[in-house]
């Protein structure tokens, strides 16, 4: 479930697109047709960047993987900010679940927590990368860009793990000045088809039920390992302890967990 706070944003910013678009069939009501189409049309391409930045699932200018395919009984466990002090709880928990998962890591944490980063690639997980610093990209300069992209690539390859080509953006925003930077280095950008909130800490049960509720092919689980957000509870042990259930739900559902290199679009 989606927090309360994003969802009062996220009404704020239709309500938003509503008004604007109120005004200009107003301003084209009383005569001013020229100011109404121009209102209009702002408000449209506006909104169009809005999805694109903001929409994990709207991807017009193509190249992300945003879910596998719907056909097929596999799904992806994704873990995001870390390492983290509660990625060795959660590598051992997939481990003993004998799940294998997808890691995209902070340049900055992979820095602090080489040795995380090398027991990921060790035990047969995908380590992608995650920008630097967490810095969000979708208003970045291209300068920038280039350089979070490249410090997150160059932390991973310094603790001795040569990075899959796969990326997700903090906080999943996007844009076409990453979208270029990406496709130059030929990495995929990844997105996924649920959050699950665990940032949140609403309890093991809960990170549970909403990694396992609406079953079906191609989800892209995201979950976290560390954190990338300041100001926010760090400890993602309630994560953990929820990676033995949400592997069992899904297998005995009959669906196979994969990498994201694995699952086909």
């Amino acid at each position: 479930m989606m927090p309360w706070r994003k969802r009062l944003l996220v009404a704020a910013v239709v309500g938003a697109a509503l008004a604007l678009l109120g005004a200009g069939g107003a301003a084209a009501a009383r005569g001013h047709a020229a100011v109404g189409v121009a209102i209009a049309a702002l408000t449209i391409v506006a909104g169009l960047w809005a999805l694109q930045a903001y929409w994990v699932g709207w991807d017009p200018l193509g190249g992300s993987l945003r879910a596998g395919r719907r056909d097929r009984r596999e799904i992806a466990l994704t873990f995001d900010d870390g390492p983290g002090p509660d990625t060795p709880a959660v590598l051992d928990a997939l481990d003993a679940a004998r799940a294998r998962a997808t890691f995209f890591v902070l340049g900055s944490s992979a820095e602090a927590r080489p040795d995380l980063v090398r027991e990921m690639a060790r035990r047969g997980h995908l380590v992608g990368t995650h920008g630097y610093s967490h810095r969000k990209l979708h208003l970045a300069s291209p300068e920038t860009v280039e350089r979070e992209v490249e410090r997150g690539i160059t932390a991973v390859r310094a603790c001795g793990v040569e990075p899959a080509p796969f990326l997700r953006a903090p906080h999943g925003f996007k844009g076409p000045i990453l979208s270029r930077v990406l496709k130059r280095r030929g990495i995929r950008l990844v997105g996924w088809t649920r959050g699950v909130w665990d940032t949140e800490r609403p309890g093991a049960e809960a990170i549970v039920e909403r990694a396992c509720a609406r079953m079906r092919g191609g989800e892209i689980l995201l979950l976290h390992d560390g954190c990338g957000s300041y100001g926010t509870d760090p400890r993602r042990d309630q994560t953990a302890a929820a990676v033995p259930a949400i592997v069992r739900r899904w297998r005995e559902a009959g669906y196979e967990l994969v990498g994201i290199d694995a699952l086909e679009p």
